[in-house]
């Protein structure tokens, strides 16, 4: 009978490392294979070479069930303003929660996540919440952050109160808050 226990128990902790666990990916030059990897990803995440100029760029690709990508880029004093006023005003926001038959398909349409400010992206070639992006941007680091999700096997989530927040902690990595 201990044998048989210590199998299961094996079994099942394998089955929560192998599920719990994904993939980060952290290299400039693979930026568009991430892309490419990810549905729906190349219609709206920025091509590199258009982005007003910056210092440095990060790019944190995450394979788990679901895939996700955040690209943060970091300006100067001088250029973080002018830069996050042309982002902002080069995309449309939700204003209300969506809701479908009872259930949050994106509870929050803006939230805060360590330094940043995050705002969910209002886009009809979205399929939330399976797939869409949202917009951040950190006054205190002079960042701004592109955030792309797909996963087809999600279909809701919580309406519990800080749900996004947990959400970004759970399908996406962030540099270390400066």
């Amino acid at each position: 009978m201990p044998k048989k226990w210590i199998v299961c128990f094996t079994l099942i902790l394998f089955a929560l490392v192998i599920t719990g666990c994904g993939q980060v990916y952290t290299n400039t030059d693979d930026y568009q294979e991430y892309l490419d990897s990810i549905p729906g990803s190349n219609a709206f995440m920025p091509v590199l070479t258009d982005i007003p100029a910056f210092q440095t760029c990060e790019i944190y690709y995450y394979d788990r069930l679901g895939q996700s990508i955040n690209l943060v880029i970091t300006y100067s004093d001088e250029t973080y303003e002018t830069a996050k006023e042309t982002v902002l005003g080069s995309y449309l926001f939700l204003q209300t929660p969506l809701v479908e038959n009872d259930y949050y398909l994106i509870p929050e349409t803006e939230f805060e996540y360590e330094s940043f400010t995050i705002k969910v992206v209002d886009d009809d070639n979205f399929d939330y919440p399976e797939q869409f992006g949202m917009i951040g941007y950190s006054d205190a680091n002079h960042q701004i952050s592109f955030l792309f999700f797909f996963d087809d096997s999600l279909s809701q989530l919580s309406d519990n109160s800080g749900r996004m927040t947990r959400f970004i902690e759970k399908e996406f990595w962030f540099p270390e808050d400066n």
